[in-house]
């Protein structure tokens, strides 16, 4: 599940934008010390700094994040998504060529998820138990998780 060029490029997106905004917070250090707290400048900063946005929508993130952070053969999306988030978050899993992800949140805003990922086309296919792997403290563990699966 790990090898994947879709996020693979989300990532190194995602990593020269890390830089740019990394530069960018520095210039404020050195405009503070040689133009000061009240400068014209400092001012100009913040009018960059409101204007700079990540790369990604935060639905594209979180499609992200379970990608890259997910310990599993398939990927599992154990958050969330909020409305405005939805359509962002299934387009990038398809974009990404999957097929099926398993939900494993089990919030107060499962079933607001679940009736927007079908109303965006998705297939709820059933319940199911995943296994999710970790290697902690040394120790390679598997936890099971229970699951709603979705085809794309």
């Amino acid at each position: 599940m790990k090898n994947n060029t879709y996020f693979e490029e989300l990532e190194r997106i995602g990593r020269e934008w890390q830089k740019k905004y990394d530069a960018h917070k520095a210039r404020k250090e050195q405009i503070l010390e040689e133009h000061g707290w009240d400068s014209p400048e400092l001012k100009a900063w913040y009018a960059e700094e409101e204007q700079m946005t990540g790369p990604f929508t935060s639905g594209a993130n979180k499609a992200f994040r379970a990608w890259k952070y997910g310990e599993s053969d398939e990927l599992l999306f154990e958050d969330f998504v909020w409305e405005r988030e939805a359509a962002d978050f299934i387009d990038t899993l398809r974009k990404a060529g999957l097929e099926t992800f398993v939900v494993t949140n089990n919030s107060t805003a499962l079933m607001e998820n679940i009736h927007w990922f079908v109303g965006l086309g998705c297939k709820l296919e059933g319940t199911c138990i995943v296994t999710k792997h970790r290697h902690r403290w040394g120790e390679d563990e598997e936890e099971r998780l229970m699951g709603l699966r979705f085809s794309l």
